[in-house]
């Protein structure tokens, strides 16, 4: 009864986010749900993998998912298919389609109808009608899960910070590094929001962070065009505002600046992660296309217009519309730590670190040129 008060005083915003699950007939499905009111609307991606004469055809089917609350924790309403895609997440044309509905002799539902009930925060239930032109009806359930994790599951090492350097100068141009002051998990500053769907994502509050800019910017940007899109995504990430961008950079040292400077208090340990970013490339592609329902981690190298932070920080972006980043590499890898691992070394070391790194011109004024960096290195020299 406590819980259900609780539902009824707004927290029907449970419902947002990013849930993961299978359907009876093993069907992997992500659904990223937004809330609107009373209204629970989102995007539903599934892989269907079919067999036919020992060949295997997979393929995504996106749809749209618009549900009404019935109560404070349960809703029913309609699943759409929007289009179907190759396991790549490049969506198939009209004749393309027909021939692998024809191959898998698959029929595509006329209309889907669900009901759905959250069990707590973290389990979301469905029952899901199916029917067909060919006037059959089939009945499926679904178990969403809803992941969240508190700190990294990366394998880690710790090092003084003298074994760092000696580390960092031996590592060659294929890693990239990330710094954080503590060993949070992989997320993107969208995902932490809560937030999951990239759609309307794109389509609402980019357009509308893309209206405020061009009216201060002497570069134009085009949510519309890719080139644009990225470097709009870019520009929007180095100045706060959340975006599905990790940032990554090429320099160990760099990492190492972000993950001291950022330091809290002298307990504890800061976290570097290393990623083999050329050997992932190789099996994920450097291409995002962000309007498509395939699993998405990939580092991209953006335009960095009106961005002056990109070069000295030797920056480069992960891509990713999962809210656990983390876990999709680490299901990629033959043994644990292939393509990710983390450092750790004691905060007490930040006064240490940050001198040698200041002697390596590694300063807030070099990494953030303009009025921010300045003020913010003088802040440290002055009052730290």
């Amino acid at each position: 009864m406590k819980y259900m008060n609780i539902l009824d005083e707004g927290m029907n915003q449970l419902f947002r986010g990013q849930w993961l699950g299978k359907s009876d007939s093993g069907s992997r499905v992500i659904a990223n749900i937004n809330v609107d009111g009373d209204k629970i609307l989102g995007r539903v991606s599934e892989l269907e993998t079919i067999e036919v004469n020992n060949i295997e055809h997979s393929f995504w089917l996106w749809s749209i998912f618009e549900g009404q609350l019935t109560s404070s924790s349960k809703v029913q309403g309609e699943i759409r298919i929007q289009s179907i895609h190759h396991i790549d997440g490049n969506e198939l044309n009209r004749e393309e389609t027909a021939k692998l509905l024809e191959i898998t002799d698959t029929e595509l539902p006329e209309k889907s109808t669900f009901i759905g009930e959250l069990i707590n925060d973290k389990e979301f239930r469905i029952n899901t009608n199916f029917k067909y032109q060919s006037h059959v009806e089939r009945n499926e359930s679904l178990k969403l899960i809803k992941t969240a994790k508190k700190s990294s599951t990366a394998p880690s090492k710790h090092m003084t910070w003298e074994e760092f350097k000696n580390f960092a100068s031996s590592q060659n141009d294929d890693f990239l590094y990330r710094g954080q002051s503590k060993s949070w998990p992989l997320q993107t500053s969208f995902h932490r929001t809560g937030y999951a769907d990239l759609v309307s994502y794109l389509d609402k509050e980019m357009k509308e962070f893309e209206h405020h800019i061009n009216s201060i910017s002497s570069h134009p940007y085009n949510v519309n065009n890719d080139n644009s899109l990225g470097a709009l995504l870019n520009l929007a990430q180095h100045h706060g505002y959340p975006t599905p961008l990790l940032d990554w950079t090429k320099s160990p040292y760099v990492a190492a600046f972000f993950a001291f400077e950022n330091v809290l208090t002298k307990d504890g340990k800061i976290t570097i992660y290393t990623f083999d970013d050329k050997k992932w490339s190789n099996i994920a592609g450097k291409n995002a296309n962000v309007r498509s329902p395939n699993i998405m981690v990939k580092t991209l190298e953006l335009p960095g217009f009106n961005n002056p932070r990109v070069l000295p920080q030797q920056a480069i972006t992960m891509y990713s519309n999962i809210n656990d980043i983390e876990s999709i590499i680490q299901n990629n890898e033959k043994q644990k730590g292939e393509f990710l691992q983390r450092i750790t070394i004691n905060a007490s070391e930040a006064k240490k670190a940050m001198r040698d790194l200041h002697l390596m011109g590694l300063t807030w004024g070099s990494l953030f040129p303009g009025f921010d960096g300045i003020c913010k290195q003088l802040k440290s020299r002055h009052f730290i």
